[in-house]
């Protein structure tokens, strides 16, 4: 779910209104199916139930014709004189062949009279039956009579008759062959005396065709139920009596509380009235119409102009402050490029403000390292002077007096922080002729620097850091004298500064650490990192110094600087190509 929310939240504004509009459309169509479907569902069991309790009517009607029949028919057996007769002079369990022939014909009779009867049978009060049939039975088993729970309240119908299913097992049918049974006890019609039972079958099969001539399709179906839900006639489909989508219509027969059930199937679909699909058709064509709308002027509109704001603003991340053209209409998009407008002018103007602020504390930061210099190396040098003054050695003293003014006469360069390469040359070797009396002449140095860089002006004291680690951390550690080498050449537009020395060396880590300025490099506090730093703001060179050494095997620094031209710089002011 999170990761959903997550697609919803970066998904563009022209997606989401899309969706959402879609979705609109979509429940649209739901709501309208829905109601539809109801309307339609109510107007088809409407006509469903109307036609299906004409049909239901008629085939009652049929029934009723039918059972009415039977009733006819026994009737007939039951007042039928020679029948009567021939029951009264019944008087044991013989039968009498005059008597049967009698009470056979009658039976033929009523077969013949009635194409649904498919037996009749007749027992006597000696329990003789006589019987016939269309359909030779499995079996006529006059002793169950006695058995069946039927002939225990025969008594209590007073000579009428009564439709059952089947006969409690009295007749059998092969096939086990479904029917209906009508009984009725015939009674003496002079003194009312029990003189028979009568039973007539229908069989089912007979009226299942009823049914089917009315429909037989799986769209209905028909059946008989009894007074307790059992079926009396089942249905030619069991399964499709009941579902969602069917219709069950019951009429009372007015036999033994019988009902006759109709069971129609349900098809909104086919069944759905031509005015409610006009009316679906129209309510999708005009749901997509609306988006298909919606959607070309949301484009044209908001989406367009979206798209330029966008367009511009990722000009911006690009460093490009261009504005948009706004027109006099007033809404929100025009509102909205004003403020970009506004907001563009102003990042310009505060990135100037930052760069000349920059600038400026550029160059008070490079005072301040000016600063830390000059005084450190002044006071040794002083001390050193001192020192000599008292020993009475002059000629050092003299020396090293001359070298200092020397070095700070170029170092100082009359407030300029430019000098040339070959100043600053000057510069160095007075600087080492101060340290040559400190430390007994033990540092020797060696100056290669071609012609044609010697007038180029770099930035003052640049060599004086490196010459200085080269002293003390190089030399000075280990015994006896060392030879300091610097080297200047030209390559394409930058001047390149080799400073080696023959001393112990240092390890890849405490490179690393200098280059980082975790370290202070130079005695007077003016390390190797202060210089890169120095030549990085100058001229924008990001990796100005490599070092490579190795210890016990001496140090080599290189310096990279622009080549400026030797005259007309003034402070921090940039020159072309030099020579």
């Amino acid at each position: 779910m999170a990761g959903l929310m997550d697609a919803w939240k970066n998904m563009r504004i022209k997606t989401k209104i899309l969706i959402m509009y879609l979705t609109v459309v979509l429940l649209s169509f739901v709501i309208t199916f829905s109601v539809i479907s109801v309307i339609n569902t109510s107007y088809t069991k409407r006509e469903i139930m109307g036609a299906g309790t004409q049909t239901v009517s008629a085939l009652k009607g049929n029934l009723s014709l039918i059972f009415d029949n039977v009733t006819q028919f026994s009737n007939l057996i039951y007042f039928d004189r020679n029948v009567q007769e021939a029951l009264r002079n019944v008087d044991n369990r013989a039968i009498d062949p005059s008597i049967q022939r009698t009470i056979k014909q009658s039976l033929v009779n009523m077969i013949l009279s009635g194409e649904y009867i498919s037996s009749v049978l007749i027992m006597d009060s000696y329990h003789n039956v006589y019987s016939s049939y269309k359909k030779t039975p499995k079996g006529i088993y006059g002793e169950k009579i006695l058995e069946s729970e039927w002939y225990r309240h025969l008594s209590e119908h007073r000579g009428n008759g009564f439709f059952m299913k089947g006969s409690e097992g009295v007749i059998e049918f092969y096939g086990d062959t479904p029917y209906i049974t009508y009984i009725r006890e015939i009674r003496d019609e002079n003194t009312y005396k029990p003189l028979a039972i009568l039973l007539v079958t229908v069989n089912e099969e007979t009226i299942r065709n009823y049914f089917n001539g009315v429909s037989n399709s799986s769209d209905s179906d028909f059946y008989i139920l009894g007074d307790e839900g059992e079926y009396i006639v089942a249905p030619g489909n069991p399964g499709q009596r009941t579902g969602e989508n069917r219709l069950v219509i019951t009429q009372d027969i007015g036999i033994e509380n019988w009902k006759l059930a109709g069971s129609f199937q349900l098809d909104n679909m086919t069944a759905m009235a031509p005015y409610y699909s006009t009316i679906i058709l129209l309510i999708m064509c005009m749901n997509v119409a609306f988006v298909f709308v919606c959607s070309v002027m949301l484009t044209r509109f908001i989406f367009h102009p979206l798209l330029k704001v966008e367009k511009h603003m990722m000009l911006v991340e690009k460093g490009q402050f261009d504005e948009m053209e706004v027109d006099r209409q007033k809404n929100e998009i025009n509102n909205l490029k004003r403020v970009f407008n506004h907001m563009a002018r102003s990042i310009k103007s505060l990135i100037q403000k930052v760069k000349e602020e920059e600038q400026i504390i550029a160059k008070v930061e490079l005072d301040l390292l000016q600063a830390q210099i000059n005084p450190h190396f002044l006071y040794n040098t002083l001390d050193a002077v001192s020192a000599l003054a008292l020993m009475r050695d002059y000629d050092n003293c003299f020396k090293m007096t001359q070298a200092l003014g020397s070095f700070y006469r170029n170092s100082l360069n009359s407030g300029l922080d430019f000098i040339t390469v070959k100043d600053e040359i000057s510069c160095i070797q007075s600087y080492l002729t101060i340290l040559n009396i400190r430390y007994d002449n033990e540092i020797k140095v060696e100056v290669d620097v071609e012609e044609e860089v010697k007038d180029c002006r770099i930035l003052k004291l640049l060599l004086q850091p490196l010459v200085e680690n080269a002293v003390h951390h190089g030399i000075k550690p280990r015994e006896g004298k060392g030879t300091i080498s610097i080297k200047a050449f030209s390559d394409e537009d930058e001047i390149i500064f080799l400073v080696s020395d023959d001393g112990v060396g240092m390890s890849e880590e405490k490179i690393e650490e200098i280059m980082e300025g975790k370290t202070v490099t130079g005695k007077s506090g003016f390390g190797l990192y202060n210089l890169k730093q120095r030549i990085t703001l100058y001229h924008g060179i990001r990796q100005p110094v490599l070092i490579h050494s190795e210890i016990g095997n001496g140090t080599e620094i290189a310096v990279r600087v622009k080549r400026m031209e030797a005259k007309g710089l003034e402070h921090g002011d940039q020159g072309t190509d030099c020579g």
